[in-house]
């Protein structure tokens, strides 16, 4: 009994000192412009991603609700459909402009956007309600100049 009682709070302190030493590695949220807050996750590597370049990611949305992981409303890697946007143009919404500069490819980011920068008053068919604050997995897959330049 007293072997497997000291065995059990073994493992109970390892587990622990797990859990600590990974919340202490986890990068602290950050604020940027407009509101949004964000997280690195990953790292990537290389030149960091600049205003003007073509951005392609992969994504995972879903509904912010306080804080915490809503509904999850679209997943670019599981439909197999990487999306590609100049950084800084109106072609998407604020928060991923905002949210983008500054990552290097193979990077992984964590953005919580208030509605002003996700979709705002318009809501997305029947997955995202108008207003509603978004949360959003980017991975930065590749980054290339705009045709021309």
């Amino acid at each position: 009994m007293k072997r497997t009682t000291g065995r059990l709070l073994l493992f109970a302190l390892a587990a622990s000192m797990l859990l600590c030493a990974a919340a202490l590695a986890a990068e602290p949220f950050r604020s940027g412009p407009g509101g949004i807050r964000y997280q690195d996750l990953q790292s990537g590597q290389g030149d960091a991603a600049l205003t003007g370049q073509v951005a392609t990611i992969h994504f995972v949305a879903w509904i912010d609700e306080n804080g915490a992981r809503g509904r999850e409303v679209y997943n670019s890697r599981s439909r197999g459909q990487p999306v590609s946007f100049v950084i800084g143009t109106d072609g998407v919404m604020p928060g991923w402009n905002a949210g983008v500069v500054g990552m290097k490819p193979g990077g992984k980011r964590l953005l919580l956007l208030p509605p002003a920068m996700a979709y705002g008053a318009r809501a997305i068919e029947d997955a995202v309600p108008a207003n509603a604050a978004m949360m959003f997995r980017i991975e930065l897959i590749r980054l290339e100049n705009p045709p021309g330049s």
